[in-house]
């Protein structure tokens, strides 16, 4: 009876440290976090905390063409990208919240809906229009049957 009781405790304590480490890995990924309010009450590349040097989105360096374009936009205007839906169906096969998720990762460089979304959300509000009507716009073009 003493062996099965030992084998218990060993089990659960294994169980706990599996869900720690699990823990410690996915809970500091902040790629798909909300933004904070902070984050997203100016203008140009906003960091995630006060103080932080974290990149809210990748660094637009790092791609081309429209792919580049989008992900300046995303580091330029990240209150626009973050009230706005992705149409690609990252949200339920990655978990995004927003189209500025896209941006937080490579997703974005890979998916011609999301840089689409983005440039064509910047050239909108650029132009004026206010955030109900670009949603309406970026449906009405993307949304492709949802």
């Amino acid at each position: 009876m003493r062996i099965g009781v030992k084998a218990t405790i060993g089990s659960i304590v294994g169980v706990m440290a599996m869900a720690g480490a699990a823990y410690l890995w996915f809970g500091n990924n902040r790629a798909h976090e909300a933004p904070t309010p902070a984050a997203l009450s100016g203008s140009g590349p906003q960091c995630c905390s006060p103080g932080s040097t974290e990149r809210m989105t990748l660094d637009p360096k790092l791609f081309n063409g429209d792919v580049r374009k989008a992900y300046v936009v995303a580091e330029q205007d990240p209150a626009l990208l973050a009230q706005l839906h992705c149409y690609c169906g990252c949200d339920k096969q990655e978990g995004h919240k927003n189209l500025l998720d896209c941006f937080r990762d490579k997703h974005g460089s890979t998916c011609a809906i999301c840089v689409g979304e983005a440039v064509e959300a910047e050239v909108l509000a650029q132009q004026g229009m206010p955030i109900e009507q670009i949603r309406d716009t970026l449906r009405d073009k993307f949304a492709h049957g949802e």
